[in-house]
């Protein structure tokens, strides 16, 4: 009975957290529902949505069920880890759709911790952007164009064109400072390392704020989110050993994100519970460098809007210390 009742739960509440514009809501609402009926897995990732959607709203009965929906991710999580191998064209809209499941039971749990007394860590951000190239995976089982001509997945996967690149303004100011800060790394003789990873994850920043500037809501916010499946694994360890710079890649990030937060839920409070993650795991000397990314949150402005001249760093020394610090 708790099944049905979280499945329709989810059937007439919980999925228009998922919902992006009216073109996905009918794929979150009826089409995703009637997949998961034929895969147990799915149904997992669904429930566990469910409960911790109904845990938030029903603060009375929250740690129910969140201890409910904990249970359904266990199980969701232990079949796709065993079973991705097992992934060919009749399961494949059922992987990426419990991927996406896994994700944002992730995000739901940083930006609202169900247990109060839990305090988020640097390797829970890490860890949720380790789950995200999963999806990718998924998708490069076929190519794109057949995952958009035949199957249910063509609303979420729309193709659109990269607009140019956005040379100025504040926030690429604030990328240029950065990628100076990261060259200060001594390099190793390794292709991916500290300093290239880093150096890699701020273009990556950058061109993902171009393209989340120049394009509709809903794509913007789908590629906004997607960052993290452009990072190095290099660079999501050096997030989840805290290491210094990485955390201040990662807090511009957070000021990034926080115009696209949902407005009731999953993602509303991420970027607020991420920055303290940063502040919290990064020494006084580096504390500067998070004054801007602060402001933005503050203001919860797309970044650009933002004074220009608020905290602006002196780009002749970054920081004033080694990159390593």
């Amino acid at each position: 009975m708790r099944s049905l009742q979280l499945l329709h739960h989810y059937c007439s509440n919980a999925y228009s957290v998922l919902a992006r514009g009216p073109e996905t809501t009918e794929l979150w609402k009826e089409v995703v529902p009637h997949i998961a009926c034929s895969h147990e897995c799915l149904m997992h990732g669904l429930l566990a949505l469910s409960a911790l959607h109904y845990a938030h709203h029903h603060p009375d009965q929250r740690k129910e069920y969140g201890i409910i929906s904990s249970a359904y991710q266990d199980l969701a999580l232990q079949h796709f880890s065993v079973s991705l191998h097992t992934i060919n064209e009749e399961n494949c809209e059922a992987f990426f759709l419990l991927a996406s499941f896994i994700v944002v039971l992730a995000m739901a749990t940083i930006a609202n911790p169900q247990d109060a007394d839990k305090i988020v860590t640097a390797k829970d951000v890490a860890s949720m952007f380790s789950l995200m190239p999963g999806i990718q995976t998924i998708l490069d089982f076929k190519p794109m164009e057949r995952w958009r001509q035949h199957g249910p997945l063509g609303a979420l996967l729309q193709e659109f064109e990269e607009p140019p690149q956005i040379s100025d303004g504040m926030f690429q100011r604030r990328m240029e400072q950065l990628s100076a800060l990261a060259r200060e790394i001594s390099p190793r003789f390794t292709v991916i390392n500290e300093r290239s990873a880093c150096l890699l994850a701020i273009e990556s920043l950058a061109s993902t704020y171009s393209i989340a500037t120049n394009n509709n809501s809903c794509l913007s916010a789908r590629w906004v989110w997607a960052w993290p499946n452009t990072l190095p694994q290099l660079f999501i360890d050096m997030i989840g050993n805290s290491y210094p710079l990485a955390l201040v890649i990662l807090a511009h990030y957070a000021a990034l994100t926080r115009p696209f937060e949902h407005d009731s839920w999953v993602s509303q409070g991420w970027s607020t519970s991420v920055l303290d993650v940063v502040e919290r795991n990064l020494n006084t000397s580096w504390k500067d460098w998070l004054l801007w990314p602060k402001e933005c949150l503050k203001n919860g402005h797309i970044v650009e809007d933002t004074d220009e001249h608020t905290h602006l760093m002196d780009t002749g020394e970054p920081g004033g210390h080694q990159a390593t610090d």
